[in-house]
């Protein structure tokens, strides 16, 4: 049994925390009412200096803060870790997110009924009234997971997540500092985990909405995050991919053509969203291949949090 739970939100204090803490806050007193559990909530500040907004709101809401004064993804995940050493588990939930009222007894009861070591839930973009239509309802930002319940399909990420740190304490893993400006580190974390044996569940009914900060809602802001995601995946695969070299070019000269003609048909047909989807994949490709090229993927580009 999960007695003791430990909620980190790293931030930089760029985002409201508010109404996110609150949510928290009370997810914790149900989570604790039956008297069996204690659950805690932790303030990473990844700032630079500092942020005065993350003091506050923490105080407000009556939950710790900490400063991590070493910029970086590595460095504010592995404070976490360092935060939870004594809990049973410790789930990450990022600051742009909201969770639905059950969701963290969601987490909790798919780790105990599964025995598992790590727990994802899904995190559904929520758009402002008025975005632009070729956004495609979020989809165009961040693709849903689709599976059902049940053992974890494809990579996982930190943002939605449980674990177990029992499981954590067993392996000594750690996020890996050199993706501290690129992100990835979450990737490659869950995969050492698994190489380690750990058990990855997903649960859909542990949802999250995120609200995409403005600039990621204009054409310019999509192109230059599938630039900058496209560089972070030639880190990710440089460190766990075990597939030849020539295949990956292969891949991604598929996706390459299928974005070419996704764009010309966009064109033809006046849709707008195969158009932004084709540029995607487009740009995508291009920080792939520029990270491939260059040989410095991880040291010249930083993805806002």
């Amino acid at each position: 049994m999960l007695k003791t739970i430990l909620i980190a939100v790293p931030t930089t204090g760029a985002r409201p925390l508010r109404p996110l803490l609150d949510d928290l806050v009370q997810q914790a007193r149900v989570t604790e009412s039956g008297g069996t559990r204690t659950v805690s909530i932790l303030i990473l500040d990844n700032s630079a200096a500092g942020s005065k907004s993350a003091r506050e709101a923490a105080a407000a809401c009556g939950v710790e803060y900490r400063r991590v004064e070493k910029r970086g993804y590595s460095q504010v995940r592995n404070a976490a870790i360092d935060a939870a050493w004594q809990y049973d588990a410790l789930v990450f939930i990022d600051d742009d997110e909201r969770p639905v009222p059950e969701w963290l007894g969601a987490l909790v009861a798919s780790a105990e009924n599964n025995d598992a070591d790590v727990v994802v839930g899904p995190v559904v973009i929520r758009l402002p009234q008025g975005a632009p239509r070729w956004l495609d309802e979020g989809r165009l930002i961040r693709q849903v997971r689709t599976q059902d319940d049940g053992p974890l399909e494809g990579p996982a990420q930190s943002g939605n997540t449980l674990v177990r740190m029992s499981t954590v304490c067993r392996t000594g893993l750690r996020f890996n500092s050199a993706f501290d400006r690129t992100g990835g580190e979450d990737s490659v974390f869950f995969h050492e985990m698994t190489q380690r044996g750990a058990r990855m569940f997903f649960t859909r009914t542990a949802l999250v909405f995120e609200t995409p900060d403005q600039d990621r809602m204009t054409l310019s802001g999509v192109v230059r995050r599938a630039f900058h995601g496209g560089r972070t995946s030639a880190v990710v695969e440089a460190e766990i991919s075990d597939m030849p070299m020539s295949r990956r070019l292969i891949r991604r000269a598929g996706k390459l053509s299928r974005a070419l003609c996704r764009v010309l048909f966009g064109t033809v047909c006046g849709r707008s969203v195969d158009c932004v989807l084709g540029m995607q994949d487009i740009s995508f490709v291009c920080g792939w291949g520029t990270a491939l090229i260059t040989g410095r993927s991880g040291s010249a580009v930083s993805l806002s949090e």
